[in-house]
């Protein structure tokens, strides 16, 4: 896998200037503008956050809302083009290429993954029951992480050396367990994205262009987030400052980095499909393909919360060690929301924010 491993997009259109969560909503006091503005008042008040960051797309159109600070040393405040670690929502693109690289090879995603795996892999005949889809919905039984990558303590990069070969060599002796029940992985949705690129023979960052970012208008440019004096500052904890994740082989897991402005496009997009053939592609990833609670179903990579009397939504949260996000959104209705906390180990409360919001968009 190519060397590139943090995934960048950056959209030219104007900036949306936030101050605080009472003067930067272009909502007029509506029933779902109160809400959110007391939700993270008091959340702000409680947690003391560096930050917090609610983007809601609805009736054709973003709005923000932030308290703190994306940088609370610059005293620098979000906006709607502020790059974050997205986390593992990550996996839902990787999903969505996946899925978009078996239509067009005319592959099922319930064949195995053994013919497209190196040949020195493909040795390995416990890896014959492995299929895309069970990579997809964690299935595979495969674990959270490759036991040959050693995460050392206090290693704010526990990612980096990881790569390809490193990968391979653990899937040579790899003994998936036979358990037939969902086991989330980071390792199972990497190699979700490694055979994406070996089936295509392309970059993971190229079918991200070529099967999203484009399609869906997400990148007017390219930019280096190194270079950007736009980026929210991500704490592991009220002292220690995190730096931004480069993932090596395991980015299709939870690499990428955006903005609010950009997350509400896709989101917008998977709620509305820009044409049949993306369609076709949502309504795959978004069947239900096990059940894990009485109303919680897995489909290709995204959650789906069943309700009593209202329609389903549908969500996945991400955490690297300084963010915190959740997305959501309802189908055909063009709503969604994003919920950024540029803090580690903060995904209840940034959840709960995020589940409070969307059923609020439903009443």
């Amino acid at each position: 896998m190519s060397q590139k491993t943090t995934i960048l997009f950056y959209t030219i259109v104007g900036l949306f200037i936030l101050t605080n969560v009472h003067a930067q909503s272009r909502l007029q006091d509506t029933a779902l503008s109160v809400f959110v503005k007391t939700q993270l008042d008091s959340l702000y008040e409680k947690e003391k956050f560096p930050g917090i960051l609610v983007g809601i797309r609805s009736g054709g159109k973003n709005e923000y809302y932030t308290v703190g600070f994306a940088d609370k040393e610059a005293k620098k405040q979000f906006n709607a083009n502020t790059f974050f670690e997205a986390g593992s929502i990550t996996k839902t693109f990787t999903a969505f290429v996946l899925q978009s690289v078996l239509r067009d090879f005319k592959l099922s995603d319930t064949a195995s993954i053994l013919n497209y795996l190196p040949d020195s892999v493909q040795q390995n005949k416990a890896l014959e029951k492995i299929t895309y889809l069970s990579l997809m919905n964690h299935t595979a039984g495969f674990p959270r992480l490759p036991d040959n990558m050693k995460l050392e303590e206090n290693d704010l990069q526990p990612y980096q050396y990881y790569d390809s070969k490193m990968l391979f060599t653990y899937l040579k002796t790899a003994k998936p367990s036979d358990k037939k029940r969902m086991s989330y992985s980071n390792l199972g949705m990497a190699l979700a994205g490694v055979m994406a690129e070996r089936i295509s023979g392309k970059t993971y960052e190229t079918l991200l262009d070529k099967y999203i970012f484009l399609p869906f208008k997400m990148v007017n440019a390219q930019k280096s987030i190194a270079n950007s004096n736009n980026k929210s500052q991500g704490y592991l904890d009220d002292s220690t400052k995190s730096v931004y994740w480069n993932m090596n082989v395991m980015s299709p897991a939870g690499g990428l980095k955006c903005s609010a402005e950009e997350m509400l496009t896709y989101l917008s997009c998977l709620s509305k499909p820009i044409n049949k053939k993306s369609g076709d592609i949502i309504d795959t990833l978004l069947q239900p393909t096990i059940t894990l609670s009485l109303y919680q179903i897995l489909g290709r990579a995204w959650f789906i919360q069943q309700q009593k009397n209202k329609p389903s939504f549908y969500w996945h949260n991400g955490g690297t060690y300084g963010f915190s996000t959740f997305a959501a959104f309802l189908k055909d209705t063009d709503q969604a929301v994003i919920i950024v906390v540029n803090k580690f180990n903060s995904n209840k409360i940034c959840d709960d924010l995020g589940v409070s919001i969307i059923k609020k968009m439903q009443e």
